[in-house]
Order: C-alpha cells, then sequence, then structure tokens
C-alpha cells in the first residue's frame, strides 16, 4: 500500500471513528456511568490524535495499525443501532434507570 494510501486511510478511518464518538457523546448526559463517558472521551481523543499524527508529527500507521484502526470502528459502526433511541439502559448509572419507559420515548438523556 502507497504512503499516500495509508495516510488518507487513516484519516478516513479516524473521521468515522470520531463521528461515531461524537454521535454517543451528544446522548450522553451526567446520568451515564463515568467509565462509559470516559472511555468515550479516551476513544475520541485518539481518533483526534490520530487524524493530526500525519499532519503535525509526521506518523503514519502500518497496515497492522490500520487494520486494528477498522476493526475498532467497524465495531462503532454495528454497535451505534443499540444508540438508535438513547443511551442503552446497562449503562446507566445505578438508580437512573427509567421507570414504566413507553416504546414511544427517545432514551433516558434529554437535553432541555
Amino acid at each position: 500500500m502507497s504512503y499516500a494510501a495509508l495516510i488518507i486511510s487513516q484519516e478516513v478511518l479516524c473521521a468515522m471513528l470520531f463521528y461515531s464518538v461524537f454521535c454517543r457523546a451528544v446522548r450522553s448526559c451526567e446520568r451515564v456511568r463515568t467509565d462509559i463517558r470516559l472511555a468515550f472521551v479516551c476513544l475520541g481523543l485518539v481518533a483526534c490524535a490520530g487524524m493530526a499524527a500525519p499532519l503535525v508529527w509526521g506518523l503514519v500507521t502500518d497496515l497492522f495499525g490500520l487494520a486494528l484502526l477498522a476493526a475498532i470502528t467497524l465495531v462503532q459502526l454495528v454497535t451505534a443501532h443499540h444508540w438508535e433511541h438513547g443511551v442503552p439502559d446497562r449503562f446507566l448509572k445505578p438508580g437512573c434507570l427509567p421507570k414504566n419507559r413507553r416504546a414511544t420515548d427517545e432514551g433516558s438523556c434529554h437535553v432541555g
């Protein structure tokens, strides 16, 4: 794989990963478990660093790193449907589970 193809692949995958983290972050609130929020913050920061790395530090991943990045991004994309209607209940702090939630409710963290 050429150097330019590695850079482009890294940039695209990091951007996709960051976007998937962003989509989950906007659905989260203080009721989401701290370890879940921290994991997404770390994943988002690493995705940002991955986008900046070739441009700022000249660091480009190898094929294995690219495959690992692709796998993590795939996990995020495949599990996105679990977040379609808000934060999954199992990611909420104890005592913050919604009671008698209707099927039409959008999720447990609402802006407003």
